[in-house]
């Protein structure tokens, strides 16, 4: 990987943790629970990660050289795979085994509906 790519890498992801911090302040603002501002944001990222991907690869609508900058960086930094996985522990500590069942296969059905629904959107272009 080249230093530009990197560069872009970095900016994508300073981009994509700027998003996140913005919508977790609007769902709290809006009263949900932290984990649902966070699956909001993995919803929102699963749908533009199949967006974005079918208009880069199969449609070549979009540069490949952004393919960094917008996968990897923005979506990288903007999704929170991490969070996830601790907010889930902590429902499971928390004694909530059904909440966090329904949270995590939630997280990846819908996520993988999302990506779906974005590429079938980007095919539509």
């Amino acid at each position: 990987m080249s230093w530009v790519e990197l560069l872009l890498v970095a900016l994508g992801g300073a981009l994509g943790a700027v998003a996140r911090a913005l919508v977790d302040v609007a769902a709290a603002r809006a009263g949900w629970l932290a984990e649902y501002g966070t699956l909001t944001i993995n919803l929102l990222g699963s749908l533009l990660a199949g967006l974005v991907a079918t208009l880069i690869v199969d449609r070549s609508m979009v540069p490949v050289e952004f393919r960094h900058l917008l996968i990897t960086g923005l979506l990288g930094g903007f999704t929170t795979f991490s969070a996830l996985s601790l907010q889930l522990s902590r429902l499971l500590v928390a004694g909530d085994a059904g909440g966090a069942a329904a949270y995590a296969v939630g997280s990846v059905l819908l996520g993988a509906m999302c990506a779906l629904l974005g590429a079938s959107i980007g095919r539509a272009l």
